[in-house]
């Protein structure tokens, strides 16, 4: 029965009070009594009641749950892993909209052998269907990024091992051999040519030729090839043996990325506020077969459970599962993470007879491979960003959430970087679109302002900057970023109703405290012109990507032009502090090598060719600039 009432209140709590706390399942309904969201929980009533607590979960559509949330249904269940495995079974059945689905973003060709059939069939698919429908059991292999690839090793397999091609209705009409038995394409069992157990091996045989393992296929056809040239059949044996040359190429063609040799799945996570790319990359015997590409967008979850519900979904689809499984780091929060990822396991364990470990690893190979997974979930996503409205989308929650005069597509921020008042300079760094425009970077050395403080330094870059688009040489920003609080923000005000700019909008962005006692990092606050709070901005929204990122380009380029500064001006200092290197001679070194980085790199015979340095003299330069180790910026 529908709720007319949003649940709060006293209604609200006598629910929570008489939730079990036991492991199960809970299901958010809105006002007309649909599921919007299913979730698992260790412990029910602590989960369930977290939603409502003021400093509890930051997703946007917990926000939203005051106003929408009709009803909340529990089931327990016996353990946390039976409850994963309701988990993604209901939210197949009720498709709620506030939960991740994650889908293939092509349709890559997979490998299938089916499993409802004493003769299973062999079969090339392009949609991998999920759930237990038992018309799309079995096992499956791939993704293959190649068709070209997946047809080949499907025709491979046909040829060399036999297996049945037709569908079931075909398969149970048919009253004679079809063409392929007489090509020796197909074992004939619609006919009886072939009985159950020879069959079920031919299987097994294909499908650990599938996960990389030749030796057992090539062996039965070693037999094949050496009983067929006893009975004195030599066409037969050439034919047996371009089969094991052609299983064996076909394998020697997917690269071989983990000298291990081991049976891996590989996680790659790349995210940019609530998009990003998932990569699922599968090794098998250490050659890489294929890899699927999961790509999402507007989900603010964490990542420990973007990456879980991920695999859960994947295996749950039938996929192909290895012994190991490589997660990246970002998929670790904390301790609560380690115990999902533990339970995972347990579960993946429960459906397969092997033991299954899903682990992070920091160093070595392993954390090798994750890292290529990684830069590959990168690239994908870049790939797709440009032909995806995803960075108009991002702008446009900018805008509104900020409450901006227009929309953002050229943002400016600027830093500053100095040491105890020395060597101070400013930044700006450009994003266009969302995305850096570096050729638009620019850095500048403090000129008339003091140099000890933030707020005139500040006032001199932006004013500086604002020259040229006063003048009408260059075009203006949409969105000005300063790296600061309210000072900041308060200066570069004066600033723009001094110069008469009232057409670009202005904003300052500061780190918060942070939460130690409860784990949670500082929070970021955006400061905005007549407003006296600032806004607190989700750590995974795309509003505090685009402007954590403009701030950390700004802040990244400051640093590095400062770190410049301090090494050459110490590099000089060095030179005039070396005993008989005078001003001429500093010239003469400088003019023979071009820069002063090139003089420390220099050998004391080297040194020794510029006029005026004896070879003594050169060892001593040698061994005076040998020490010196330039300090980095605070």
């Amino acid at each position: 029965m529908a709720t007319q009432q949003p649940l709060c209140g006293q209604r609200l709590e006598a629910l929570l009070d008489r939730l079990p706390t036991r492991p199960g399942v809970y299901l958010m309904k809105d006002l007309d009594g649909r599921v919007i969201y299913v979730g698992k929980a260790k412990i029910l009533r602590s989960r369930v009641r977290s939603y409502f607590r003021a400093s509890g979960d930051e997703r946007a559509f917990v926000a939203k749950l005051d106003k929408e949330l009709g009803d909340i249904e529990v089931i327990v269940t016996p353990s946390e892993k039976d409850a994963l495995i309701l988990e993604r079974k209901l939210i197949q059945r009720n498709n709620p909209r506030y939960n991740i689905d994650l889908v293939d973003d092509k349709n890559f060709l997979s490998i299938r052998i089916s499993s409802d059939h004493s003769f299973p069939r062999l079969m090339l698919e392009r949609r991998r269907v999920r759930g237990s429908n038992p018309k799309v059991s079995g096992r499956w292999f791939g993704p293959y990024t190649s068709a070209a690839a997946a047809r080949q090793t499907f025709r491979l397999l046909q040829s060399a091992l036999q297996l049945r091609t037709c569908n079931d209705r075909v398969f149970g009409k048919r009253k004679r051999a079809c063409l392929l038995h007489q090509m020796n394409r197909c074992l004939g069992p619609c006919v009886q040519k072939v009985s159950v157990e020879v069959y079920a091996r031919r299987v097994k045989q294909a499908i650990k030729f599938l996960r990389g393992r030749l030796d057992e296929m090539v062996a039965d056809l070693n037999r094949q090839m050496k009983s067929a040239s006893a009975e004195l059949r030599y066409e037969d044996a050439a034919k047996i043996r371009d089969k094991i040359t052609a299983a064996r190429q076909t394998l020697e063609r997917q690269p071989l990325i983990d000298p291990a040799e081991k049976d891996r799945d590989i996680v790659g996570l790349h995210r940019e506020g609530t998009s990003g790319m998932v990569i699922l990359m599968q090794v098998r015997k250490g050659s890489l077969l294929g890899a699927s590409r999961y790509p999402f967008s507007k989900i603010e979850v964490s990542n420990a459970d973007l990456v879980r519900q991920l695999l859960a979904q994947h295996y749950h689809s039938g996929a192909d599962l290895p012994r190991e499984i490589l997660m990246p780091i970002e998929a670790l929060a904390g301790a609560e993470d380690c115990y999902e990822l533990q339970v995972l396991a347990d579960w993946l364990t429960d459906q397969h007879s092997f033991s299954v470990k899903v682990a992070i690893p920091s160093r070595g190979h392993g954390a090798r491979l994750v890292e290529v997974a990684r830069d590959n979930a990168r690239e994908a996503f870049l790939a797709r960003l440009a032909t995806a409205s995803i960075l108009t989308d991002r702008l446009l929650r900018l805008e509104r959430r900020l409450g901006l005069s227009r929309l953002p597509r050229r943002i400016e921020c600027f830093d500053m970087s100095t040491l105890g008042g020395k060597y101070s300079v400013g930044s700006l760094a450009v994003l266009y679109d969302g995305e850096p425009m570096k050729s638009a970077y620019r850095r500048y050395r403090i000129k008339s302002a003091a140099p000890d403080s933030d707020l005139d330094m500040m006032r001199e870059v932006v004013a500086r900057r604002f020259r040229p688009v006063l003048e009408g040489s260059q075009a203006g920003p949409d969105l000005v970023v300063l790296d600061g609080g309210k000072g900041q923000l308060k200066t570069i005000q004066t600033l723009f109703a001094d110069l008469g700019l009232d057409d670009v909008d202005l904003v300052a962005l500061a780190k918060g405290r942070s939460e130690k006692k409860k784990g949670k990092p500082a929070r970021e606050r955006v400061f905005i012109p007549g407003r006296k709070n600032p806004i607190m901005l989700r750590p995974e929204s795309d509003e505090l990507f685009l402007l954590s990122r403009v701030r950390d380009e700004a802040h990244r380029f400051a640093v590095s032009y400062h770190r410049k500064l301090r090494s050459k001006t110490s590099l000089r200092s060095l030179l005039e502090e070396i005993p008989g290197v005078g001003p001429v001679l500093r010239k003469r070194l400088l003019s023979h090598f071009g820069s002063l980085r090139a003089v420390r790199k220099a050998t004391a015979t080297q040194l020794g060719e510029v006029s005026g340095v004896t070879s003594k003299l050169g060892q001593r330069i040698f061994e005076f600039l040998a020490t010196f180790k330039p300090g980095s910026p605070t």
